[in-house]
């Protein structure tokens, strides 16, 4: 009987497995940065140059997340990776960007987006 249900639980899991990887398909970090780097293209109007720059920042990133997926790394890295994509920005896509950052968790956002907005009004300020 203990091996019987031993069994079952096994088979459930697999499933649960098989099911749950058919829904999040796996994408190299190249694609991954296509898709964040689009995305950003649609909202944002940007230029050829800052095209470029974003794909090679979500790129940068994405290969990152590879080597380690913590929680805290994870955290660190989306920091670094917005502060970059702020930096080649024009004040209007910053604002348009730290905007559209408020998600479903509006409190944790809207404190990532005050820290934003500062230490972008401090770059900006120590710019000649």
């Amino acid at each position: 009987m203990k091996n019987i249900l031993l069994t079952i639980a096994l088979i459930t899991s697999l499933a649960v497995f098989a099911q749950d990887s058919e829904y999040r398909p796996s994408r190299t970090p190249q694609e991954e940065a296509q898709k964040q780097t689009e995305m950003l293209c649609r909202e944002l109007s940007l230029s050829q140059q800052q095209r470029d720059t974003v794909y090679k920042i979500h790129l940068k990133y994405a290969l990152l997340r590879q080597e380690s997926n913590t929680r805290a790394e994870g955290l660190a890295r989306l920091n670094a990776m917005t502060q970059e994509l702020l930096a080649i920005m024009t004040p209007e896509q910053r604002e348009a960007f730290l905007n559209k950052q408020i998600g479903p968790n509006p409190r944790r956002q809207q404190m990532r987006i005050v820290k934003a907005r500062q230490e972008s009004r401090d770059t900006a300020a120590q710019e000649p």
